[in-house]
Order: structure tokens, then sequence, then C-alpha cells
């Protein structure tokens, strides 16, 4: 009976993992060549989504997953900076190099 309850605590826990995958929010080249301010920022849909979505997750972390190459580094850089200036903590920031599209790049809130 033990291995049952055992068992299912395992399948509970599992189940839980997969639906707590992040919602990612990409940022195109084409929303990144406006001219920046912290009001137009917030006005580009994926950061306004993900600063909610990390707003709503307290101990949340905001991942800037962006390709591996100096252009991708530099405009992860650039993020990072926006949202420090959008009042996000630099500690809840991680940058991460993903093996996605290196012309955008994607915020992610991981609990």
């Amino acid at each position: 009976m033990q291995r049952y309850v055992n068992l299912l605590i395992f399948a509970a826990a599992l189940i839980a993992a997969v639906g707590a995958r992040a919602a990612s929010y990409t940022i195109t080249p084409e929303m990144w060549m406006q001219p920046r301010s912290g009001e137009v920022m917030l006005q580009m849909a994926p950061v306004r989504a993900a600063v909610q979505d990390w707003m709503q997750h307290p101990g949340a972390k905001l991942v800037i997953l962006h390709s591996g190459d100096d252009m991708g580094s530099l405009w992860a850089s650039e993020v990072q900076d926006w949202l420090v200036s959008l009042g996000i903590p630099s500690a809840d920031i991680v940058k991460q190099v993903s093996g996605q599209d290196e012309n955008s790049v994607t915020l992610e809130v991981m609990p």
C-alpha cells in the first residue's frame, strides 16, 4: 500500500513540474529597433507581459534567453539594463544562452 502512495505522490509531483512550464515572451528585432524609453519598453507587448507575469510570482526569476554570439549577448545585456531601469532587481534577472533563433530574445518567468 505504501508503495502505491509513494507512486501517486511521485506522479503528482511530476504532473506539477510539467504544468509549471514558463510562458515565453519573444522580442523581435523590429520591436527592438524602436527608439527606447521606459514608456516604450512597457508598451512592447512581450516586455509588458513578462513583467506582469514576474510581478504575479514573488521570488521568480526573469530569464533572458539569447543566442550565444556577440550580438545576442549585447542584446540580452541591453534588455537586462532596461528591465533593471523598470524596477526589476538585477538579482531576479538571469541571462542564459540558448539554441534559439539569433534574431530574437525571449523572456521567461521561472518560479
